[in-house]
């Protein structure tokens, strides 16, 4: 069981200041793990829509939607070993992995005490179950009560390493035979009021922002002069994942320029190496994409990534 929260003297900080804060260390989680890539920002419009229709005001529904940014932050404290862990874990790992509740807790509760406390209790469990002091009913905050109901959506929607997204039907379904045990009844009962196709349309944005589509096109990165060129794997709308890292420094500004099928033109952009990967990968992100090749993408990759999203409806025109 972690450390029960203490009081701590608050930080304050402007508003952009948060905001960019938040979307630089929600950008950092989806780094650490790049398995679960989106879920944070998924999860965050689904909280905020079933907020909104439980009642919340805009501050509480800002503070929820901040939590669900943030939620996993405790992560960047878990080994890889864990963290990436294919297999059952064992007792002693489920307690290292338990932990991040607290570890996220501790790192916000200065400068954001109001989302450290749902980030403290995301895993609680209505029925007094959960984790990590076994909170039951309203005791537990009412944007941890959301965010769990939220989170089951999207894990429940999502690919994963053990099997392939369910059907939203399928989710609904667990979500309600849940209430009063995992979940709040008042929150499934928020929930199953909001209309299906509101929910499918996030799902769809969301999916279709941060899918990654296979690309067999040569890329030439060019930083401070020097010149690499190597062949693309794959790209999302965020970026390039590339076949070898020949040396390309990380953290370095640099022109990127690639071809696209069917796209008369080759695209030159900036972009910025952040990681590597197995084996001996880069990935490339993308900066300050104008809207016109941001269009060009997005048209390659949902043409692509169309099979991906069978049994869903088209997005709004």
């Amino acid at each position: 069981m972690s450390p029960q929260p203490t009081a701590t003297a608050s930080v304050t900080i402007d508003e952009s200041t948060c905001d960019e804060l938040i979307d630089v260390l929600a950008k950092t989680l989806d780094l650490r793990d790049n398995d679960t890539a989106g879920h944070s920002d998924r999860v965050r419009r689904y909280s905020e829509e079933i907020a909104r229709a439980v009642g919340c005001s805009e501050e509480e529904i800002k503070q929820i939607s901040r939590a669900a940014s943030l939620h996993d932050l405790g992560k960047i404290a878990v080994d890889n070993a864990i963290l990436k862990k294919k297999g059952k874990l064992s007792a002693e790992e489920w307690r290292v992995m338990e932990a991040h509740v607290y570890g996220g807790f501790r790192l916000l509760r200065r400068i954001l005490p109001e989302v450290a406390g749902i980030v403290h209790a995301h895993h609680e469990r209505y029925d007094g179950k959960g984790y990590p002091r076994g909170l039951k009913g309203e005791e537990i905050p009412l944007g941890s009560r959301i965010f769990a109901v939220a989170d089951t959506l999207d894990a429940m929607t999502s690919d994963r390493p053990y099997r392939g997204a369910l059907p939203y039907s399928a989710a609904r379904k667990e979500i309600l035979s849940e209430a009063g045990r995992q979940f709040d009844p008042k929150v499934v009962e928020a929930f199953l009021a909001i209309p299906e196709s509101v929910l499918r349309q996030v799902m769809l944005d969301e999916k279709r922002r941060t899918v990654r589509v296979p690309l067999r096109s040569e890329v030439v990165c060019v930083e401070n002069g020097r010149q690499y060129t190597l062949k693309a794997v794959d790209i999302s709308v965020g970026g390039l994942l590339l076949e070898k890292d020949e040396g390309i420094p990380l953290g370095k500004e640099m022109d990127v320029e690639f071809e696209l099928p069917q796209v008369a033109r080759r695209l030159k952009l900036k972009g910025e190496a952040i990681r590597r990967e197995m084996p001996d990968r880069t990935a490339i992100s993308f900066k300050s994409l104008q809207p016109l090749d941001q269009q060009k993408l997005l048209r390659y990759i949902a043409r692509l990534a169309e099979a991906q999203f069978e049994g869903l409806p088209s997005p709004a025109t």
